[in-house]
């Protein structure tokens, strides 16, 4: 059953980097604040019609010049995609499919491949991207992302990442596999070669941050982000191997185009423009322009802190990039970023068209950010949607379309 839901920002608000999540500077608030308050207090600078409001103002000149935003939300449930185990749940992995239908990965497996008409409301089970024996019983390994490659009437060609579990070792890495996809009378998945598969291999109970998040270049070469799995000597770069990296990946080439990252969950190819959100630890969320042969700074650096000395790795120094290559924009606190994606030219969006939106865990809110040109960001706002937003896609129409950890896909357009 759909709810239909309507969420506005607040007149005339923006996010303002003198508050906190810009690259100069940051408060941190208190977690006792509700999240929909700490965003309004610690980003944003509200016009009202006698002045500003007192102690916030730190600078005028941010004023909405891309004006308010009023977004629909409707909320389908498709509990059959959502991944649950012992350990909590994650939404769907999703990718459009060039008729407008979707590709939804996930389910109780964590591996299985969905056909999703959301005209219909439609869901087919296609198959499975992996065994049961490469995974356990953990919403973390699961589907991470989906790419579609190339497309006939009845099949598609696509790539898909997943954390694998290595039993003969007890340790997990981050595979790539290309699949052929069949969505006639009979649908199927089959499993063709393995692209890519990240080393060393981290022991199981340092198991997090895969990323595993893809960006399409062409029919056959993709961007992969790989996170550093928590892996405990990640300090130590001739150790480290493939682990924080993003590489530009083909089926016979690997190419490592950045390093220094820790968890890579969302990424979006802008023309010749490769942008990425990161997880930092307790504060420090990033997004990054990527650059071939730059180092991100992770773990020597960021602008979180640890959440405890006992971490698995400690930044040599915290509230600081320097020496190593800064981000576009970044948070304090956390907002735990997801997917990037492009808004669609034309009117849809109206003056927000061709700019960026990212998903957020923590914050449960899609955060729109404007690109004044490749390197510089504008406004940044937040909106309320109440769901963990685990991956995001543009419909064929223009509407955002979102899975949740809660087993949700949301419709999103303008108000």
């Amino acid at each position: 059953m759909s709810e239909p839901l309507s969420v506005a920002a607040p007149g005339g608000c923006v996010h303002n980097k003198g508050l906190g999540l810009g690259v100069e500077g940051a408060v941190e608030l208190p977690r006792l604040y509700p999240s929909r308050v700490r965003t309004l207090i610690r980003s944003c600078v509200c016009l009202i019609s006698v002045g500003v409001i007192a102690g916030l103002l730190l600078n005028t000149s941010a004023a909405a010049d891309l004006g308010e935003i009023k977004l629909t939300v409707e909320s389908i449930d498709t509990p059959n995609v959502q991944v649950m185990n012992s350990n909590g749940e994650r939404g769907a992995a999703i990718a459009r499919l060039s008729d407008g239908r979707f590709l939804l990965g996930g389910g109780k497996s964590g591996l299985n491949l969905y056909l999703y008409d959301i005209a219909t409301r439609k869901e087919t089970l296609l198959g499975s991207a992996g065994a049961a024996s490469e995974r356990l019983d953990d919403t973390r390994f699961a589907i991470a992302d989906i790419a579609v490659l190339n497309e006939r009437s009845k099949s598609a060609q696509v790539l898909i990442s997943y954390p694998r579990y290595e039993r003969s070792s007890n340790c997990v890495s981050v595979v790539l596999y290309s699949y052929q996809i069949y969505f006639g009378a009979k649908p199927a998945v089959k499993r063709g070669r393995l692209w890519f598969k990240s080393k060393p291999c981290v022991p199981i109970s340092a198991i997090q941050h895969a990323a595993g998040r893809m960006a399409v270049i062409n029919s056959s070469s993709v961007y992969l982000t790989i996170g550093d799995l928590g892996f405990t000597k990640i300090d130590k770069p001739s150790v480290r191997g493939d682990l924080g990296s993003i590489f530009r990946v083909s089926a016979n080439k690997v190419e490592r185009i950045s390093q220094g990252h820790r968890n890579q969950q969302g990424i979006v190819l802008i023309g010749n423009n490769l942008y990425t959100s990161e997880h930092g630890p307790k504060g420090g969320d990033e997004l990054n322009l990527i650059e071939k042969g730059l180092d991100y700074g992770w773990p020597f650096v960021s602008y979180g802190q640890p959440y405890t000395a006992g971490d698995y790795v400690i930044p040599a120094k915290t509230g600081s990039h320097d020496g190593y290559t800064k981000p576009l924009y970044y948070w304090v606190p956390s907002v735990a970023p997801t997917a990037l994606v492009q808004l669609p030219a034309g009117q849809k969006w109206g003056p927000w068209a061709g700019q960026i939106v990212m998903g957020t865990l923590a914050e449960q809110a899609l955060i729109f950010i404007e690109l004044k040109g490749r390197t510089k960001v504008g406004q940044v706002l937040s909106f309320d949607v109440g769901k963990r937003i685990r991956d995001l896609e543009v419909a064929l129409n223009g509407s955002l379309v979102a899975t949740t950890d809660d087993g949700k896909l949301l419709l999103i357009n303008l108000g």
